[in-house]
């Protein structure tokens, strides 16, 4: 099991332009560390496999991506700014850390970056992927072989095959797969090694479950979890801008549990953080559901599957939940002050 004994909690504050720092204790004890500028609103964050390094894409009139070098004591050093054209929602690293990943929502596209170039001012893409309507989310397979972009915008997941040659890196297109129409697939993750491939639906707080191929890429049909029912009186959600006129599901964040019997979402009409339990078969029934900071958008567990760690845009703390081990749901554990348009949350 992963050393616990104390990690390091990044929250970035779209409000504050910043990146803000928390010790988090084996015993769930979180303390303010200190504050780092970033640019105007810092949102994703996306963290080297060895934890030596961040990036944080920031959406505000001049979009950027700032670089910091992590330190084994958490301290966080500023290594540059880079301008880019793209305004990212999602950022990801292969595990080598030589390449970056964003998905550009309003840009419906996929950008590919040297990472060492964006450390060093040079903010070119060496490629951008379009026609990704409203891409929300970018990860790459465990094997750094392909990666998985989701199109809010056309309930399908396109996936890309990554391929190293003298220019770089590209991403070549490798198929695409529909969820069911209406579905707005947003965050993925990946579990049982890479052989399954989760989504979480922005528009109903759903989950949907591929299993893929690790050899070809490929996913197979999606099987959908049913609806939570702790958002059974909200109405169907849909693509923003504009806001719904009622309110509405609008389901943000997706992770699982280290042991991956566990999935959670966070939702953000409700202010909640909404549980699943995973069945044997890879299914996912959604059980119980726990109000958050006020309209929660990022969170993350730690390593060791016990503690959740949430924010809210619309709160200034940071919460602690302990995971119960028996069936997943949380409990408060402690609350500490924190920043501005809170939305993102990377532990290292």
């Amino acid at each position: 099991m992963p050393n616990t004994d104390r990690l390091i909690v990044v929250v970035s504050n779209a409000a504050d332009g910043d990146l803000a720092t928390f010790s988090l204790a084996g015993d769930g004890t979180l303390a303010p560390l200190a504050r780092y500028p970033a640019a105007d609103v810092a949102m994703p964050i996306a963290v080297q496999a060895d934890r030596t390094r961040l990036y944080v894409a920031t959406r505000g009139e001049q979009p950027t991506i700032v670089a910091f070098r992590v330190a084994a004591t958490g301290t966080l050093a500023r290594i540059g700014t880079t301008a880019i054209d793209a305004s990212h929602a999602y950022l990801s690293l292969d595990r080598s850390g030589r390449w970056l990943l964003g998905a550009s929502y309003g840009g419906n596209s996929l950008s590919v970056y040297d990472a060492a170039r964006v450390r060093d001012g040079d903010g070119a893409p060496l490629q951008v992927a379009g026609g990704i309507a409203n891409a929300h989310a970018v990860i790459v397979s465990p094997d750094d072989r392909f990666a998985y972009v989701s199109s809010l915008g056309s309930d399908r997941v396109f996936g890309f095959a990554l391929v190293e040659d003298a220019a770089g890196l590209r991403a070549v297109e490798h198929g695409e797969t529909r969820v069911p129409a209406g579905f707005g697939p947003r965050h993925l993750r990946f579990a049982d090694d890479g052989r399954t491939l989760v989504v979480v639906s922005e528009f109903q707080g759903t989950l949907a479950t591929f299993a893929r191929d690790t050899d070809t890429g490929r996913l197979g049909d999606a099987r959908v979890s049913a609806r939570h029912p702790a958002v059974a009186d909200l109405a169907q959600g849909h693509a923003r801008p504009p806001a719904p006129a009622e309110p509405s599901v609008w389901a943000a964040d997706l992770h699982l549990t280290p042991d991956m019997r566990f999935a959670y979402v966070s939702e953000r009409t409700s202010s909640r953080l909404l549980g699943y339990r995973r069945h044997e078969d890879g299914s996912f029934e959604p059980t119980h559901a726990t109000a958050t900071e006020t309209q929660p958008r990022g969170f993350a567990i730690d390593p060791s599957g016990r503690w959740l760690v949430a924010c809210g845009e619309r709160s200034e703390h940071v919460a602690v939940y302990a995971i119960a081990p028996d069936d997943g749901t949380l409990s408060l554990h402690t609350r500490v002050p924190g920043g501005r348009g809170a939305n993102w949350i990377a532990i290292v």
